[in-house]
């Protein structure tokens, strides 16, 4: 697995996060980070919070591959805002 085929599960991430609202992601996130790494997993997944405003929160998700040791090195990473009135920023 390479860098390319990570893509498709790390769209699948923004959009699992992103659908998630303004205060969820906030007390989700609430210690900085969420991180998702089951063995025998096609990918890892990281989730933090870059920033915690009280009209927004910036959010990054990260996937790497366990296939590849090379991948966790370089992962491939997106970001979103979500802000209070509900509207997202891809």
């Amino acid at each position: 697995m390479n860098r390319q085929d990570l893509q498709p599960f790390l769209d699948r991430e923004i959009e699992r996060w992103s659908a998630k609202a303004y205060q969820t992601l906030r007390d989700e996130l609430r210690e900085g980070n969420f991180a998702d790494a089951n063995p025998g997993s096609e990918y890892h997944v990281e989730v933090d919070l870059l920033e915690n405003r009280a009209d927004y929160v910036h959010v990054s998700v990260a996937v790497c591959s366990e296939h590849v040791r090379r991948s966790c090195l370089h992962a491939l990473s997106r970001s979103f805002l979500v802000y209070r009135d509900g509207r997202i920023k891809k």
